[in-house]
Parts: structure tokens; sequence; C-alpha cells
């Protein structure tokens, strides 16, 4: 009889140290994370170098090398090298460190929110939506997607 305690405690031991150990070996990239969410990996640009999340508030963090800044057809972008916010399924808020060139005016994006095949993007007291398509892959710092063939780099920013 106490041999078998002994040998169902080992399984025990043993499977709760199997499933840390491949639970740390698939720690998911930000990306990941995103997808999870309902959002396209292209929210980020590449290069996002680490993240932390609480899965219970949502409040999360992503990690650059440095700020990043590109352009976008007629915007310019540019994400700090740490960006905050609450993440919710479909919903990105009270977001901190990305900023959008709108006119002559740099204005903090606060908010991003997926409807369907939508995604919008608000500054506060303006928005504006886009497919989600135009965001199915990560645009590069410093070139957006009109890199040519460049080199993983772009993270140096004068704002």
């Amino acid at each position: 009889m106490m041999s078998s305690i002994k040998i169902v405690w080992i399984l025990m031991v043993s499977l709760a140290a199997a499933s840390c150990a491949l639970s740390q070996s698939k720690k998911l990239s930000a990306y990941d994370v995103l997808t999870e969410y309902g959002f396209p990996v292209g929210l980020l640009p590449k290069g996002a170098i680490g993240y932390s999340i609480n899965r219970e508030s949502g409040e999360f963090a992503v990690y650059f090398d440095g700020s990043c800044t590109f352009d976008i057809e007629s915007y310019s972008l540019n994400y700090k090298s740490t960006i905050t916010g609450v993440i919710t399924n479909g919903r990105l808020y009270k977001l901190k460190g990305v900023t959008v060139k709108v006119l002559l005016l740099w204005l903090n994006i606060v908010e991003v929110t997926r409807q369907g095949d939508d995604i919008y993007f608000s500054v506060g007291i303006a928005s504006a939506d886009f497919g989600v398509d135009n965001f199915l892959e990560s645009p590069q710092c410093g070139c957006g997607f009109d890199c040519n063939n460049l080199p993983l780099n772009g993270h140096v920013s004068s704002i």
C-alpha cells in the first residue's frame, strides 16, 4: 500500500516537472500573443525583443531595442522602446508609446479595436479604420514595407 502511494507521488511530481518544462520551452512571442487576442501580427513592427503580460488584468508591455519609426502610405508611425497598455479580445486600450503623424502633429494612438475585418485606431478625438488584410505582415523599422531587402534595423529615431 505504501509503495503505491510513493509511485503515484513520483508520477505526479514527474508530470508537474514535465509540464513546467514544456510550458517554458513554448514561450509565445509578442506576435503570438497578439493573435491569441484576435489581432494580426502587423500591428507590431519586426524586432520585438520581449514582452510581459498579466493574463488576469490584460496589462502588457512590449519591448524593442530602441524607438522605431517608419512610413506606411501617407502615415508616419513611431513606436517607443517600450509600449504599454491593456489587451482584451479584440481591443487594445490605455496604449502608451505609439504615435502617428497627422499633418504636422504627432498624436498618441490610445486605442485599437478589431471589429470583423476592420481595425480601428483611435487618437482620442478621432479614429480611422483599415482592413485587417493591411496588417498580416509586420513592417520593418526605418523602412516600413518599402525596404528592398535592407537588414533588420532602423531602431534609431530623433523623436
